[in-house]
């Protein structure tokens, strides 16, 4: 993780972002860096690929702490997290084709799914420490103009993505089932907790399995969520993960 603020200035500065609109969503991004977006966006427009869900401005360390992420700087977006999820154990799963990939990667970013010693697929960085560029440019409104029309020829409808859900009341925390010795994250099966956490996320819209068991794909599932939401990404599904899988808005 290289610091970004060379760049693109400092981190968590809202007024160094300017507003895009990539994939039919609205979101932030850092200004300097935004014209790379809009490039690798609309060539991505050429791939059969949909993308449901987009995020970006997090201020907030990396995972693995002791810096802050590129997400600090709007520099960095995360695309489909419940079918590309962060692997701390190296394992890659994605469902994005090479294609587009390719597009982000041409364009000056850098992707998770190419790291060594873990994988985050979901994750597009122009940090130059997580193999990005740090394209630095003035920024071209033609450019945003361009890249609704190619959009807008696509046929495919604006998701609104001011239109969320909203969250619900948060069912009692019951925690009443021993941990798994060979793996203190780990949950057993059988564990009516896991099961409700895991029907509720898959209503969420992840892809995750309701089995009660809290093993490899929901400790995945359980990340990116946490991730998502600015917790603190650990993958245990302790009280406040709990909380918000029921209290916060549906994106």
């Amino acid at each position: 993780m290289a610091d970004l603020t060379r760049a693109y200035g400092p981190s968590c500065r809202p007024d160094t972002f300017v507003t895009v609109t990539v994939f039919g969503h609205r979101i932030p991004f850092v200004r300097k860096g935004a014209n790379a977006l809009l490039r690798a966006a609309m060539a991505a427009y050429d791939v059969d690929y949909a993308v449901t869900r987009i995020e970006t401005y997090n201020c907030r360390p990396t995972t693995s702490g002791g810096s802050k992420s590129a997400h600090s700087w709007a520099a960095a977006v995360d695309i489909n997290p419940e079918k590309n999820p962060f692997s701390s154990k190296g394992v890659l799963i994605t469902d994005m084709p090479p294609a587009f990939r390719a597009a982000f990667k041409s364009n000056g970013f850098g992707w998770g799914g190419d790291w060594r010693s873990c994988k985050d697929a979901m994750h597009f960085s122009l940090d130059t420490g997580e193999g990005g560029s740090a394209v630095v440019e003035q920024f071209d409104p033609g450019l945003q103009a361009r890249a609704d029309a190619k959009w807008a020829g696509r046929g495919k409808p604006s998701p609104q993505r001011d239109a969320k859900r909203p969250g619900g009341q948060a069912p009692p925390w019951k925690h009443d089932h021993p941990a798994n010795p060979r793996n203190p994250k780990s949950m057993h099966a059988g564990c009516d907790t896991v099961r409700q956490w895991q029907a509720q996320m898959k209503r969420r819209g992840w892809d995750i399995t309701v089995d009660s068991d809290f093993g490899d794909r929901s400790e995945l599932v359980c990340r990116a969520f946490q991730r998502e939401k600015g917790l603190t990404v650990d993958g245990i599904l302790g009280p406040d993960t709990w909380r918000v899988t029921w209290d916060a808005p549906v994106t």
